[in-house]
């Protein structure tokens, strides 16, 4: 593993995403990444960055269950599923150009110039979900949230490795 991949990620769970870090590995031989997430399902208290607060998180297979449960103790919550996105510093502007026309072409669409200065470029998979989930929504609907924020999810992990053979060309 790379000195960088070693490093204590910033966020509030203080590690990089596990699912994450062989795409990492391949884009740090050649750009510098400087944060990701590999997508997420998450219930959250409060709105404002550094107020919030995680509830509930996982990476992986969301439990509907557990949701329901969590939310019979606290609620309104935010429930969220958050794709992928992902950020690395390309060396100049061409380098910036090739990288940004190859992913629009190879159906990352939401991927765009971030930084001038640093030649910063974001990749963003598609599908967010975010809505307000309370104690009193039956526990149907909750299992409903869960299977479409998984399937999204799992989309999201079809992505990442579509981007690992992208870039190993």
């Amino acid at each position: 593993m790379t000195n960088l991949l070693k490093k204590l990620d910033k966020s509030p769970q203080g590690f990089i995403d596990p699912a994450i870090i062989p795409l990492l590995k391949i884009l740090n031989k050649k750009y510098t990444t400087t944060s990701s997430c590999s997508g997420r399902i998450t219930l959250m208290k409060g709105v404002k960055k550094g107020e919030a607060q995680w509830l509930y998180k996982t990476h992986t297979k969301a439990s509907a269950a557990e949701i329901y449960k969590i939310l019979q103790k606290e609620s309104p919550l935010r429930f969220l599923y958050e794709p992928l996105i992902l950020h690395f510093q390309c060396k100049d502007q061409y380098q910036a150009e090739d990288v940004l026309q190859f992913l629009q072409n190879n159906g990352f669409k939401k991927s765009y110039l971030r930084s001038f200065k640093h030649w910063t470029i974001e990749i963003n998979d598609t599908g967010k979900m975010e809505t307000i989930v309370t104690k009193y929504l039956q526990k149907a609907y909750i299992s409903l949230l869960a299977k479409e924020a998984n399937m999204r999810l799992k989309k999201t992990k079809e992505n990442i490795k579509k981007l690992e053979k992208l870039f190993r060309l």
